[in-house]
């Protein structure tokens, strides 16, 4: 996917010298600390560093507020945000981006460097070590002040939601979600050294015209063999070029441990629970019951003919059946306790907290029905009745939200 929005590249360029100051902060600030008084000397070198990486987030939040006002604009698109402007200065109050305080935060590298002294690390070893994370924190901070500012410029325009980028050599798990369209409600899913930002688009249909929604297995396809190796590793791209799913493939990762010896073959959780696909195909394919799913790897290790080898891969839930996703609502509504229409995307324009309310209606409603709510196959006792009806009622009266002032 090529992107050429102007206001997008000179706010990837603002975002890049924030980083760059905020590092070299970090690095100031670092040179002050005395590996024989590691906490002591860090307590008083960096004050005037919380101070100025405080002024920084404001920098980049207010950087991302105005890039997705222009970046609408670009597209021929004004939406008036819903509440009134929002205030940058509240993302450089003092806090890191996760919600705990900047001391709090930075003491994380002088923590991780007192431990490597500990264990008997040399001083000067431990000391780069430490330098190295507060450098890492302090990019990753100034990036996630960002998104999340973008997050709340979106989230204020109605009908607006975004669209992901990424750069040609993201990771597997950033690769499958480039290109795809997000609500306003939907979290940027990020990881340490992540770069991915946002385009906000006024709806999917708006994005689909301006050639920003794309399938990974395009880019997969454009690469060659030797680049899918090294981008997905040879196992899992073995298993794509194979006819495995991409999603499938990236997504096992999750849950992942080592099985037998030399940490050869795989297996994973991913895909495993009550609604999880590999499991769901174990079930209604092959009349089985799965625990944990053999990842790509282990299933290549085992070194077996061709033919066996793809059939492992059906098995295993990475090459899906014909027309499975066609048949996944259906299957899924099968094992539903109560009505769960919402997860099947039939009421897309739900936010979360209306998604939580409806839940818990649901939920109470199904109490009174006779079904359990909470545990299959388990009676209805005035327990759960009274749990259903609380839990219905603390959310109604906060309208399905989580906090209420």
């Amino acid at each position: 996917m090529t992107v050429t929005l102007e206001s997008l590249s000179d706010s990837r360029n603002t975002l890049a010298r924030l980083c760059l100051l905020a590092v070299r902060a970090a690095d100031k600030a670092w040179k002050g600390v005395d590996p024989l008084r590691v906490r002591d000397s860090w307590n008083r070198t960096n004050v005037d560093f919380i101070t100025l990486f405080a002024a920084l987030q404001t920098r980049a939040a207010s950087d991302a507020m105005d890039s997705s006002t222009l970046m609408l604009a670009e597209q021929g698109d004004y939406v008036r945000p819903d509440g009134g402007i929002a205030n940058p200065l509240a993302f450089g109050a003092g806090f890191a981006p996760s919600g705990i305080d900047l001391e709090s935060y930075f003491d994380i590298p002088v923590t991780h460097t007192l431990s490597a002294i500990k264990s008997g690390l040399d001083p000067i070893d431990a000391m780069r070590s430490g330098r190295r994370t507060l450098r890492q924190m302090a990019m990753q901070a100034i990036e996630d002040t960002s998104i999340s500012a973008m997050g709340v410029s979106i989230t204020q325009r109605s009908g607006v939601g975004y669209v992901r980028v990424e750069s040609p050599d993201c990771c597997p798990r950033c690769a499958i979600l480039a290109g795809k369209y997000f609500r306003h409600s939907q979290n940027f899913l990020r990881h340490p050294k992540c770069h991915g930002t946002t385009i906000p688009c006024k709806g999917r249909d708006k994005a689909e015209k301006q050639g920003w929604i794309t399938d990974p297995m395009d880019r997969f396809n454009r690469m060659s063999e030797a680049e899918q190796d090294r981008v997905f590793g040879h196992s899992d791209a073995q298993a794509i070029r194979d006819g495995a799913d991409i999603y499938q493939v990236v997504n096992a990762h999750r849950g992942m441990r080592p099985v037998g010896r030399g940490n050869i073959s795989m297996t994973t959780s991913e895909g495993t629970s009550r609604y999880g696909w590999s499991r769901m195909i174990r079930k209604y394919e092959y009349g089985q019951k799965q625990r944990r799913r053999l990842t790509p790897e282990g299933i290549y290790s085992f070194n077996l003919p061709r033919e066996q080898t793809i059939e492992l891969l059906k098995r295993e839930g990475y090459i899906l059946p014909d027309k499975w996703r066609e048949r996944v609502p259906e299957l899924r509504r099968s094992q539903w306790l109560h009505n769960n229409d919402y997860r099947q995307g039939r009421h897309e324009e739900l936010t979360a907290a209306q998604k939580r309310l409806l839940n818990a209606r649901l939920r109470y409603e199904a109490a009174l029905d006779g079904r359990n709510p909470y545990q299959s196959g388990k009676p209805v006792t005035p327990d759960v009745l009274a749990k259903a009806e609380n839990s219905y009622r603390r959310w109604l009266s906060s309208n399905g939200e989580k906090y209420t002032e």
